[in-house]
């Protein structure tokens, strides 16, 4: 049996199938999930967001109408909750404090291969990646998150953001150097302990 294109599910759940919207949220909430974790790293926050997010889903349905990936279509919902939270709560360029995180180790772990050592590093390294990744501007942190969390194209970012591939790129490119950058520092500091 195949799996059905998620566009031909929306398609299944504007006409009432209710088990197509089991599927699409059973294969999309993890990653929708972590995107508003990761944008705005307060769970209580991204919970209501990737909530809102489902409503408007719902709600939509009988207008839905295949114009692009569903993805994109998806993610362009939670690109616009999440603008519109920055613009409710002015909150945008707030910084993550590094002490207030919620680290989730066993995101990262593989707890049955590693000795206990490896695991802890790799743990740390995580750790200060978030931190970094919650130091990136808006812009940058959402076109780096699209493009090696979800897995979107540089073409379905742009489509997604209103911007050029180029701007998406470039984007890409700044966050990555700044990535690079802030654990680089982090490394030294925590050597130098």
């Amino acid at each position: 049996m195949t799996e059905l294109a998620d566009e031909q599910l929306m398609l299944s759940y504007g006409q009432g199938d209710v088990q197509a919207f089991t599927q699409l949220y059973l294969r999309h909430k993890n990653s929708l999930y972590r995107y508003f974790l990761r944008q705005c790293a307060n769970p209580q926050v991204a919970e209501e967001l990737y909530q809102e997010v489902w409503n408007k889903l719902i709600k939509a349905r009988s207008q839905y109408q295949v114009s692009a990936k569903f993805t994109t279509w998806l993610y362009r919902i939670a690109h616009n909750e999440l603008i519109d939270h920055y613009r409710r709560t002015g909150t945008q360029n707030k910084w993550l404090d590094g002490d207030n995180q919620d680290i989730e180790i066993a995101e990262f772990a593989d707890h049955n291969s590693r000795p206990d050592a490896e695991k802890l590093e790799q743990a740390q390294q995580a750790a200060q990646l978030k931190v970094c990744l919650a130091q990136l501007p808006r812009e940058q942190k959402e076109a780096f998150l699209l493009k090696h969390e979800a897995d979107f194209t540089l073409k379905e970012i742009a489509e997604l953001a209103v911007e050029t591939t180029e701007n998406i790129k470039s984007r890409i490119r700044y966050a990555l150097a700044k990535l690079k950058q802030c654990i680089k520092y982090k490394m030294e500091t925590n050597n130098e302990r």
